[in-house]
């Protein structure tokens, strides 16, 4: 059989592949607070107290 055009070794391969544990990991920084003029706004109907199906 003709070698292939595009083969490499499998060691090649594997080692390219490779990645170390180190480099694996992602650190994530804490989530920003927000500032103390922060607001949720307004949200009339958002408490709960709204009507239900039979509108009570």
């Amino acid at each position: 059989m003709a070698e292939q055009r595009y083969s490499i070794p499998v060691d090649e391969l594997e080692s390219s592949a490779r990645v170390p544990v180190e480099a694996q990991v992602e650190e994530q920084s804490e989530p920003p607070q927000p500032g103390s003029d922060w607001s949720g706004g307004v949200v009339p109907y958002g408490d709960g107290m709204s009507g239900d199906a039979d509108g009570d």
